[in-house]
This record gives structure tokens, sequence and C-alpha cells, in this order.
């Protein structure tokens, strides 16, 4: 529990944060709120002289004024104009505050120096209404408009904020985090909270302020009735606290599931060939409507709490009016209470119905988005373990080489890597093999940055990548992956990948280069044409050499290449080769391939095995020594 509120409060600041932003437009905003809450209670305060005069004319009841100036036995024409004239006439002191019997006296005083009459007052007063009403609709407007502006503002701020921070993280970060749950929190998350912001804290200050206005009221009204009211108040707000917690709770629940569902139809729609190719629609189908149903039971609660909270705030509202109803016939009928101000009393407290109703419904949905803010705080507030230093340095280029010294790592248990120690010279061509599992691919993600090792260091040049800028790390590091990843985009674009201005000769020479510009020039659109999600319109072959055209461009002094030509025919193979060769001239290059085939022209093999180098030389030396690099040679190649 202590943990639980540790963390909402850490929220404030959070959310306090974005709101410093727009303090200037959240001033504008909440002055015009004060100016709604003002209105409300002046459009309120009129109708009691106006039904007041009203009653008078009928001979029903005297206008809170008339009762307080007039004794409960006197005419129309009799008149105390002071607050001391009312309380002797009523047998004591006011069961009130003095100011409203004070306020009382000078509106009548008021009537008699500008010899206003009653029905005077009967007529203006409406028109004063009236003028007050249009005022207090403008300003609902203009403050409505504001938090709007400052809601969409500040949900866009946190949705750009927390696209960044999950963009900077590293690959364990994405390795514990599904792709659908970190849509859901970035699309449903900060969209919930979205809904508040613009729409429902213009509610929570407007109504506050009507509320405090109307509290107030009461209390010039009659101090002793008010003050039973403020000591029945517990009794309404314990359920509107309960019922928040429920809900809550309900919407961190709801809005997990619905990480899980995004997930869940990311995963299906990824390996949509797969479902198919193994006839499991139907399973597929199962898992999502489990999903939903969970889902569906908890929004199900969520919406029995919001639907029960009225109708219990309501009943306890009911419970309290008659405590007050049988406290305030005990006084009429002993005199120390007028029917009328009674009447105003009950006026003033019918009209807080509103405000206390659409604060619940406030508080309801504020609960569901604090669950959400939870959960996107939580993601924002995971340590990024690739940290820049602030002294890093710029790395303009390799002029000596690589080395992993006495490199160590591990995902989580046991280690992958065991105090590797390589050195690749300026220009050389290094390829990594051994059996899945080795350590390969773990090791050349550590040049990049990717992950860093638990112990050892990797150096450029003699220093540390830990010491030197990310920027300028990547910018001399191409990359071509077994994984090709392309964009819904053109072809242009995606071999330029965010350097639009790049003329279109640049781009394809890169492609020319890659063997690629051929197949490209035959389509509709050309570089134009758009390859749709991860680039599945083209071959594997196609979007391999797309990829390669796009390292060719970037010209990065260093080459990483991860099963580069993996999964390909032939042909493919044989015209991604010819581009790979085309792409490694001149560049320090570290390869990793299970086919030795596409290894045997590197300038050292390294083998790897249980995270360990155990062999090293070129492809003859490697045979001669009759250990792991000849035992797949011979696999491979059926010896």
């Amino acid at each position: 529990m202590r943990n639980q509120r540790e963390r909402q409060l850490k929220l404030l600041p959070f959310l306090l944060g974005y709101f410093r932003r727009y303090a200037i437009l959240a001033v504008v905003a909440a002055f015009f709120a004060l100016l709604y809450g003002l209105s409300t209670a002046m459009m309120i305060s009129l109708v009691d002289p106006v039904l007041g005069e009203v009653l008078l004319a009928d001979g029903v009841t005297p206008s809170v004024v008339g009762t307080l100036t007039n004794g409960p036995d006197e005419g129309d024409g009799a008149s105390a104009n002071t607050a001391s004239g009312l309380e002797a006439k009523m047998g004591g002191p006011i069961r009130g505050l003095n100011l409203k019997a004070r306020l009382d006296a000078a509106y009548s005083r008021l009537k008699e120096t500008f010899g206003v009459t009653d029905q005077t007052v009967v007529y203006f007063l409406p028109i004063l209404a009236v003028i007050v009403f249009l005022g207090r609709g403008l300003t609902g407007f203009l403050s409505a408009y504001a938090f709007q502006q400052i809601g969409l503002r500040v949900t866009t701020d946190i949705r750009n904020d927390l696209y960044s921070v999950i963009l900077s993280q590293s690959s364990r970060f994405h390795a514990e985090h599904p792709s659908g749950e970190l849509i859901s929190r970035i699309v449903n998350d900060v969209g919930m909270i979205q809904t508040v912001v613009s729409y429902r804290v213009i509610d929570l200050v407007q109504q506050s302020l009507t509320l405090a206005f109307l509290v107030a009221l009461l209390l010039s009204t009659h101090l002793q009735l008010a003050l039973i009211c403020l000591i029945l108040t517990p009794m309404f707000i314990f359920p509107i606290i309960r019922f928040g917690k429920g809900m809550r709770k309900s919407s961190h629940r709801s809005q997990e599931r619905m990480a899980d569902l995004a997930n869940l139809v990311a995963e299906s729609v990824r390996g949509h060939r797969v479902v198919k190719a193994f006839n499991m629609e139907e399973f597929e189908f199962d898992r999502f409507k489990r999903v939903t149903r969970r889902h569906l039971r908890i929004n199900l609660w969520a919406q029995l709490l919001s639907t029960l909270s009225s109708p219990v705030v309501e009943s306890l509202g009911v419970v309290g009016m008659a405590a007050m109803l049988v406290y305030a016939g005990r006084q009429i009928r002993a005199g120390e209470l007028s029917a009328s101000l009674f009447v105003a009393f009950l006026v003033n407290l019918i009209w807080m119905y509103e405000p206390v109703r659409k604060l619940n419904k406030v508080n309801l949905v504020l609960q569901q988005s604090l669950a959400a803010a939870r959960r996107v705080h939580d993601i924002m507030e995971i340590p990024n373990e690739i940290e820049e230093e602030p002294d890093a340095i710029e790395l303009l280029g390799v002029e000596q080489g690589i080395v992993f010294d006495k490199v160590s790592f591990a995902y989580d248990a046991p280690r992958v890597l065991h105090e590797v120690d390589l050195t690749i010279r300026k220009g050389e061509t290094v390829a990594l093999v051994g059996p899945s599992g080795a350590g390969k691919s773990t090791l050349i993600n550590l040049l990049p940055r990717f992950f860093d090792p638990d112990a050892g260091r990797v150096t450029i040049d003699g220093i540390d990548i830990r010491d030197v800028t990310l920027d300028s790390l990547h910018a001399v590091i191409g990359m071509v992956t077994q994984v090709t990843v392309l964009f819904d985009d053109t072809i242009r674009n995606n071999i330029a990948y965010g350097r639009r201005d790049l003329p279109l000769v640049m781009i394809r020479e890169a492609a020319a280069a890659a063997y690629a510009d051929k197949f490209i020039m035959e389509m509709p659109d050309g570089y134009e044409t758009v390859i749709g999600e991860s680039g599945l319109r083209l071959s594997s072959g196609q979007r391999q050499r797309l990829a390669i055209a796009r390292a060719l461009l970037k010209n990065a002094p260093m080459l990483i290449l991860d099963e580069a030509t993996s999964h390909l025919d032939s042909e493919s193979e044989y015209l991604v080769q010819k581009a790979l060769h085309n792409l490694m001239q001149g560049r320090t290059t570290l390869v990793i391939a299970h086919r030795l085939s596409t290894v045997m022209s590197a300038d050292r093999i390294v083998v790897l095995d249980d995270g360990r180098i155990v062999e090293g030389g070129a492809h003859e030396e490697l045979l001669k020594m009759e250990g792991v690099y000849r035992r797949l040679y011979d696999l491979q190649f059926n010896v």
C-alpha cells in the first residue's frame, strides 16, 4: 500500500511538469473557470430575491429579505433596516452569519435609496439573470476551449516523450517489452490521459469553484445548517473514494488486457502466413476471444462501479437531507428559523447537487486516467542501461581498428560470452562462425552498443566506445542483418532513410552498386513505388538488396553483416554476394554466416563455441586444425 501511494505521488510532479509548459494558457483557463463559477453563484443568488418578491406579491411566503426585515407577525409595511433591528424582531441573535443579515439589510436600504419598488425588482432581476447566464455560457466556453488546448498539447508532449524514451532504450528493454504492449501504452494509455485532461479537468476546475461559491452562500445563509451539511460530508466522500479506488484498479487491469490484445494482434498479423499454413486461424481466434472475454469482465465490473456510484451518493444525500429537514423543522417550530430562510438555504443546497454529481463522475474518470498515467510513467522511469557520458567525445572514424578486450556478457544467466579477446585491424574482414548459441550475434551487437558488456570493454582506436557519443558511434557503423527492416514508404525513401534531401542520382548509384536498380526501374512507379509494410511486396532477395543499397549510401567505415545472405535462393544469393562485395570494399567488416561458403574469402575466420573463441585463422588453416570449424565444414559439405 505504501509503495502504491509513493508511486501515485510521483505521478503528480510527472504530470505537473507537462502543465508547466503551458502555464500562461493554464492561468487563462483557470481565470475563465473562476468567472464561470462566479457567474453560476451570481445566477443562483439572483433567484432568491426574484422568488421572494413573487411569493410576497402572492401573499404566500415572505422573501429571504422580507422575512429578515419584517417580523413574523407584522404586515408588509413594517420594516427594520439594520441587523440589530432584525435580531430584535427575531427575539435574539439570528441563527446564521451576521454577514447575511447585514447584506439583506443593505439590500433593503438600497431599494429605499433608489426608490426601487418590488415590482421593478421582479422585472429587473430576470434581465440581470439573463446577462449573467450569457456571461456564464461565454466563460464556460472559453475555459473549456483553453483546457482542451492544454489537454491536447500536454498529451501530445507525453506521447512524443514516451516514444522518444522507447526509441532510445536498449535491445534488452525491447526484448522484455512486447511491441503490442508498447503500442498500447503510446496509443491507449496516453489517449486515456488525453480524455481526462482535455474534457474532465475543465469540469474539475469549474465545478470545484462553483461548489466553493455555493458553500460560501450556504454559510452566509445559515451557519448552523451549513455546519450540519459539512459534518455529513464524510458520508459522501467515503463512497466516492472507495468507488474511485475500485475504478483505478479496474482501469489498470483493463489497460493491461488492451496491451495483451494489441500484442496478440501484432503477432498474428506478422505471422499470418504461418497461421494459414498450419490452419491455426481457429486457434488464434480462440486466443483472441479469451483475452477479449477477460477484458469484457474487467470493463463490466468498472461499468458497475461507475453506474452504482451515483445512486449510492444520491441515496446518502437523501439521508443527509432528511436529517437536515428534521433539524430545520424543529428550528422553525421553535421560532429560531424562518420558513423563507430555510427555503433559500434549500434552494442553494439543491443547486449543489449538479457540481457534486459531476465531480463524482470526474473522480471516476480521473482514477482511470491515473491508472493509465502510472503505466506511462512506469515505462518512462525505466533507466536506460545504454547511457551516454556527459563528457562523451565525437568518434570521427576508424584509424587503427576495433578491440574486444576480455568481454563478458549475460542476458540473464548463464553467461553468453566469456572473456572474449578479439582485435580487428582497419580494413580487415573478419568472419565469425560457430554453432547456434555460440555468441556470435551477441558479440557484434556490443559494437553499436545495443548492449553493454558486463565485464571488459570494446574500443575503437583505443577509445572505449562508452566514452564516445552514441550518434557518432552509430554514424561510423553500417549494418545489414538477416531480418531486413524496410518501411511502408517509397523505395527511394527506404534507401535514403531519413535523408529526403539526397538527389535521386546518388540513390540510384547506391542501388546500382547493390544490383537493385534494374528491378526497381521495372516497377510501376520506379523509385516512388510504395513497398508496403516491411517491404512485403518485394521478394526476399529484393528486400536484402535494398538494405545493402541503404548501407552503401550511408558509406560508413565499419560494416556489420549478420546472416545477410540467409534464406535466399541461389540466384538472389549470387546477386546479393556481388552487392556485398561492392559494399565491403575499403571497410572494416564483421561478418556472421552459417554458410561457410560465404566466408571462405574473409581475411580471417574466428570460431566461437559456448561464448569463447576456440579457433582463428584463414579457411585452409582452420581445416587443418581438425577442430570445431572442420566439424562444421564436414557437416555442411557432407564430407
